[in-house]
């Protein structure tokens, strides 16, 4: 164990009296000529905020005089919320006048000035800008008559930058910038930067998007030395290394995926054994092409995984190996890591084997035509023996989602909306994504497959990466109960399970409030990730899972490939547990980062083309429902899945506030109430792409929402 962390241990303890540097040395017994060094190392956990000092000089921890480290959430409103970095606490309210200079993302220490209370939350102070966020900001620059000012397009920066004339580096008005701060100015003055990139004018095709990415600072090209090592790779496969595999090449095997996809990573293989079922579950082997420690996986960490924004992708691997040796194409030989599992009529697997493994897929199947066939609407294929093998995967699907809902896993029925870009890159529609039998049967042997290779290594206890999902908080799962109740649903009891949630989307099934209430379900729940530490996973009720089956565009995956080929090598994974173990929370921490990253970026896209969408249905009217309710206004959700807000402002008919308790929002003098899920006919007042919102009002309407004066 490192110093640092011996220190914080030994300080963090429940028997720790605060004690001077002096002291300390005594302690850990620091001989005369290291205890500069001693002493460096506990000024560096102090300026980190890991620590502080009393009056006297003495060691302790933050939390011990009320005062905790994280890292502020900006608002366009100028306070921020901060974020505890462990979890500790939660987030805490900081006033504009108590950030100190302090803004978005930059890392703190506060000090919590009031409590929480029932309906507010705890708020506190900046003490200490433990370091400043120094990321470039993406915004549109904007020119006046002696100097320019870049608007950035994350508002929760709260103001705009000053770009002085000789700093502008050739940029015009509607252009969109890279800026880097130069000079943070005293309260109440616009900081200074300079342009350092033009990424292009706002109405270019493409560069919105490509803001986003440099906005999220997402890895979008790879390095001369990353491509030189991925054309260097064969293209074809190597006939010793298949000579050393299981081969399966005999089976029948097909990849079913999107009809845009072009990376391959998993191939299914189905047979039959008396009265129960054969799954081969062949995963594309990128372990055996990207060497641990090469510069294609330092690469590929670095990204953590592949990141998809309607116009493009930034893969994880460059396209030699997504889209070429690596990929599950149909009709040639690839290498694959196979989990083969014997599954019994309850969808128990009672038997499973993992391989090395050679294959060459028969077919490269589309959802949409697998659909066709087992829904009985279109055979394309007319191949006999394609439809047997669809059917008994079929079959099987039931019997493995009979099972998951048996034991209480979650199944969200509900699509997200997707857009559609014409030739120029704007949108001109959004429909709602198919989920059909064939999406549905790969997502189920997916699970099962990674249910199966967590389980094998979470009850032999060895070091491993699981994908983890915990209990919803207790403080949502209050709010989740107020919510629910209102459209008659309940949770019963005070401890919450899985199939409290599988229950509710049951009774919702087919019903209006469905989707509303299946994404209150969701907004509820915590946020998957990855660790060592093999914690269950709430939403699909599983003991043990990981991610294993999508090693091209997902680094965990990648990283579990390798300990299951030490596995069937009887090889180590280390010789230093201690090491490793740190080693395996650090990746854990870092896909989780790159995940979330994703996923953010993922939702920017969606919210800025649904803005741009709008932007043509100014002064239009619609049908929607209300979805959520604020202090500010009301969010109100369209039929095609667009959400907008109806500001308290635009709602002159009254004053209107949130009442939290009852959950509704209520008018003072006439005491008309909104509630969750209710009926609402909205016109478009404003939209815009580059703050990607869009603003409703409320139209004269009757109680079913129609308008009646139309």
């Amino acid at each position: 164990m490192r110093i640092k962390e011996r220190i914080l241990e030994y300080i963090s303890s429940e028997d720790y009296m605060p004690r001077t540097s002096e002291e300390l040395c005594m302690i850990f017994d620091i001989e005369p000529k290291g205890r500069r060094d001693f002493v460096n190392v506990l000024k560096v956990l102090e300026k980190e905020g890991l620590l502080i000092t009393t009056a006297k000089g003495k060691y302790m921890l933050p939390a011990s005089e009320n005062l905790f480290r994280g890292v502020l959430e900006g608002n366009k409103a100028g306070f921020a919320y901060f974020i505890e970095e462990h979890g500790i606490i939660d987030d805490v309210f900081i006033p504009r006048d108590d950030l100190n200079k302090a803004w978005h993302q930059d890392k703190v220490l506060i000090k919590v000035t009031k409590k929480a209370e029932a309906d507010k939350k705890a708020e506190g102070e900046v003490v200490k800008i433990i370091e400043k966020n120094k990321k470039p900001i993406i915004g549109t620059y904007i020119q006046g008559k002696n100097f320019g000012f870049v608007v950035p397009d994350d508002t929760r920066y709260g103001f705009d930058l000053f770009i002085s004339k000789g700093d502008r580096n050739g940029a015009k008005t509607n252009d969109k910038v890279v800026a880097r701060i130069k000079e943070r100015k005293p309260k109440g003055k616009n900081p200074e930067a300079i342009v350092t990139n033009i990424i292009g004018n706002i109405n270019e095709k493409g560069v919105d998007i490509t803001s986003i990415v440099m906005e999220f600072d997402l890895p979008f090209e790879f390095s001369k030395k990353v491509q030189d090592r991925a054309r260097e790779i064969e293209t074809e496969v190597d006939s010793k290394e298949v000579e050393e595999r299981t081969d399966f090449r005999d089976l029948f095997t097909v990849t079913i995926d999107g009809a845009t996809a072009k990376d391959f990573d998993d191939a299914i293989s189905i047979d039959k054994k008396d009265d129960n079922y054969l799954l081969y579950v062949h995963i594309a082997d990128v372990a055996h092409y990207v060497a641990k420690g090469s510069a294609l996986d330092k690469e590929a960490y670095r990204r953590g995984n592949s990141v998809y924004l309607l116009d493009r992708v930034i893969p994880m691997l460059p396209k030699e190996l997504s889209n070429g040796i690596c990929s599950l194409n149909p009709g040639v030989d690839r290498l694959s890591m196979t989990v083969k599992m014997e599954i019994n009529k309850r969808g128990k697997v009672v038997d499973y084997k993992f391989y090395e493994s050679v294959i060459n897929s028969d077919y490269r199947l589309i959802y949409t035509n697998v659909s066709d066939i087992i829904e009985g609407e279109q055979d394309i294929y007319e191949d006999d023996l394609l439809k047997e093998k669809l059917l008994m995967m079929n079959e099987l699907f039931e019997i493995l989602k009979e099972k998951r809902e048996r034991r209480g896993s979650i199944d969200f029925n509900f699509t997200d909306p997707e857009i559609i870009l014409g030739h120029d890159g704007k949108p001109i529609d959004i429909v709602q994504e198919e989920r059909r039998v064939a999406n549905r049967i790969i997502e189920e042997f997916m699970i099962v497959t990674n249910e199966t290779v967590g389980s094998h290594f979470g009850f032999m206890e060895e070091p491993f990466i699981y994908r983890i999902h915990e209990d919803p908080s207790e403080t949502k799962v209050e709010e989740l109960r107020k919510m629910i109740k209102k459209f008659g649903y309940s949770i019963k009891g005070q401890d919450i399970h899985p199939k409290d949630y599988e229950s509710i989307i049951n009774e919702v099934k087919g019903k209006p409030e469905e989707p509303l209430i299946s994404m209150m379900l969701l907004r509820s729940m915590s946020k998957a990730e990855y660790s060592p530490d093999p914690q269950p996973h709430f939403g699909l009720a599983s003991m043990f899972y990981t991610h294993f089956t999508s090693p091209i565009r997902r680094y965990p995956d990648l990283f579990i490939h390798r300990i299951l080929k030490n596995f069937l090598r009887n090889k180590k994974n280390t010789n230093n547990m201690n090491e490793y173990m740190k080693f395996l929370n650090d990746v854990s921490k870092h896909c989780s980062m790159t995940e979330r990253r994703a996923e953010d970026a993922e939702r920017e896209v969606v919210n800025m083309k649904m803005a741009e969408y709008m932007e043509d249905n100014i002064g239009k009217r619609f049908d929607g429902v209300i979805s959520g309710l604020t202090k500010f206004g009301i969010f109100v959700r369209l039929d095609n899945g667009v959400e907008g807000l109806v500001s308290f402002v635009n709602m002159t008919d009254d004053y209107y506030n949130f009442n939290e308790e009852a959950f509704i929002v209520v008018g003072e003098t006439r005491n008309r109430i909104y509630n969750l899920g209710q009926k609402v006919r909205v016109q478009v007042i404003d939209a815009s792409r580059i703050k990607r919102q869009i603003d409703f009002k409320f139209v004269n309407g009757d109680k079913d929402g129609k308008n009646t004066n139309e």
